[in-house]
């Protein structure tokens, strides 16, 4: 019972010691500071019926951009679900904060708890929970998706090996919504970390002797992919429309972002950006209580070593530490500069932008390493002794999980209001720009002027009445007196299509700005645009996604006739 109360009290303590500042009623100024703005987009295109969401109407300056198309849906689809609930954009934000911390403590005890037992569940917890790159995303980059990503990590091991030691089959169902709830919150991270999880399924199947398992595992991760789909094909197969490309040069390419080894072991706490060399204004520290922790392993499985290496070798506890050393080591040197030729060689890493994105998943088999050596302690006092040693220095952690100030006024930078999100933030999140739009500068000046919808040429007698808008769809009703090209302030994009009384009409792109135009003849006209899935990515992601439910629901459902162990 003491043991319990015990350790429900760290755990508490961790979660406080991650979350503490977003307790203040204020916020704080991050790198990206357009979560709120990407919420509002969410939830108004779900109030619009869009679904799934792909289009956000106020971004690219009023003109749209395919924003869900492309980013991460999950935690703005959660942050629309608070907002629409009555919560203000800062209340939603700090929300998804902190679901993101409760998600990475719980799914890390979890995982803990399997592999190491009370005390070294609590090490892997506040390991992971408290690591300084973690109150990086979280307070000096806003990186809100990666962060959900990371809180996701546990989940998917946890389910591989409880799948692997009970065979019941919902822990496929923790690993399926573990992978699917990574790739929607930061495909980068999932591009990262999945096919490190698949190799660890393959690795450990091997060591314990039960390789059929691997077609449970293969279907599961198959069917991660389909579910998925939806997301998956379009940002794939579609980013070549949008000025996405443009971002991977100068400073943002790749080669400028590398790290060296002295600064995992540099507590330069800053809240700056990241720059060429080794003088970043932001901090890349693995952490005081990480780096005793990994002191204490080299001693603890050094020992064991050196006692009785046969017995050791060929333990579970050896093969977890080999694993998890060898992804902690390939994930910080994929970080460093010394893995240029790794990046020149496969050009689909420069997606990942910043090597040192990498640190990610470094810091989480990093945490599962010092989890280990608490498990390497065969006496308990002595374990619990060593654990209570190591979680006080890993506490020292929590000075960097604060802001470097707080907003006076939190609605200058977090607002949700359409005009300001289209003259103000637009310029802030360009990414995902229709590759035939105009310069920046000029598709502001635009946006600015343009109204809804107007005509190339017009007459005092013309009447153009909006009869129905929303974010994807807009109908007018049109009495020209002549053929007439008619502008929509709506950026073209594929999948956006048009009628006229009823009947399919081609769309012009205005060669001048890139929007949507018709040709609308003389006489009274109804005249609709709407965005649709009529594109073959989206078509076939659509329906990949829907087999998946629905295969997901026959084969998890407690009536299906599925058998949780597998035939031999």
């Amino acid at each position: 019972m003491i043991k319990k109360i015990l350790t429900t009290l760290t755990l508490v303590l961790i979660f406080l010691a991650s979350s503490y500042s977003l307790l203040h009623r204020g916020f704080f100024h991050v790198h990206d500071f357009t979560h709120a703005a990407r919420i509002a987009e969410m939830a108004s295109a779900l109030r619009d019926g869009q679904l799934p969401v792909r289009w956000s109407a106020n971004f690219g300056f009023g003109f749209g951009m395919p924003l869900f198309n492309f980013y991460a849906p999950l935690p703005y689809f959660v942050g629309a679900l608070f907002l629409q609930l009555g919560f203000t954009a800062v209340a939603s934000l700090k929300i998804l904060y902190l679901l993101s911390n409760f998600l990475t403590l719980w799914g890390a005890y979890l995982l803990g708890k399997k592999l190491f037992g009370r005390a070294g569940a609590l090490l892997l917890t506040a390991a992971y929970t408290l690591a300084p790159y973690r109150a990086v995303n979280l307070f000096v980059r806003g990186a809100l998706s990666e962060a959900w990503a990371m809180a996701f990590l546990p989940f998917v091991l946890w389910g591989i090996i409880a799948f692997i030691q009970t065979k019941q089959k919902k822990y496929l169902l923790v690993l399926l919504s573990a992978l699917a709830a990574i790739i929607l919150s930061h495909n980068l991270t999932a591009l990262m970390f999945i096919p490190l999880s698949a190799l660890f399924v393959f690795v450990y199947l091997l060591r314990e002797k039960q390789i059929k398992l691997i077609w449970q595992f293969i279907p599961t991760y198959i069917l991660a992919f389909a579910l998925t789909a939806f997301y998956v094909l379009p940002a794939l197969l579609e980013k070549d429309l949008t000025i996405i490309e443009q971002i991977f040069a100068g400073y943002f390419h790749y080669a400028n972002h590398f790290l060296y080894i002295r600064q995992f072991f540099q507590d330069n706490w800053q809240y700056g950006g990241s720059a060429w060399g080794p003088d970043d204004g932001i901090s890349f520290f693995l952490g005081k209580g990480q780096l005793l922790g990994l002191l204490a392993l080299f001693y603890l499985a050094g020992r064991l070593l050196w006692q009785k290496s046969k017995t050791f070798i060929q333990s579970k506890a050896f093969f977890f530490l080999v694993f998890f050393s060898l992804a902690t080591l390939l994930s910080l040197f994929l970080s460093l500069q010394r893995s240029f030729f790794i990046w020149e060689k496969f050009e689909f890493l420069q997606y990942i932008q910043f090597p040192w994105r990498f640190l990610a998943v470094a810091n989480f088999f990093l945490a599962l390493l010092l989890g280990a050596s608490s498990y390497l302690i065969r006496n308990n006092y002595y374990r619990y002794a060593y654990a209570s040693f190591l979680l006080f220095f890993l506490f020292f952690n929590l000075s960097f999980f604060k802001p470097k100030a707080y907003l006076d006024d939190p609605s200058g930078l977090y607002y949700v209001e359409p005009q300001r999100i289209s003259a103000e933030m637009s310029e802030i999140l360009p990414d995902y720009i229709p590759k035939q739009m105009v310069e920046q500068e000029i598709l502001q000046s635009e946006g600015q002027k343009r109204p809804e919808f107007w005509l190339e040429k017009s007459h005092a007698d013309d009447k153009l009445e909006l009869m129905f808008a929303n974010g994807f769809s807009k109908l007018l009703l049109t009495e020209l007196r002549e053929e007439s090209l008619l502008n929509f302030k709506v950026a073209y994009f594929a999948g956006w299509q048009a009628e006229i009384d009823g009947e399919v009409q081609e769309i012009i792109i205005n060669p001048e700005l890139g929007n949507i135009q018709l040709l609308v003849p003389a006489g009274s006209h109804k005249v609709a645009i709407y965005f649709s899935e009529a594109t073959l990515p989206r078509q076939l992601g659509d329906s990949l996604s829907v087999i998946a439910i629905i295969i997901t629901l026959y084969f998890f459902s407690p009536f299906a006739k599925v058998a949780n162990k597998p035939k031999d």
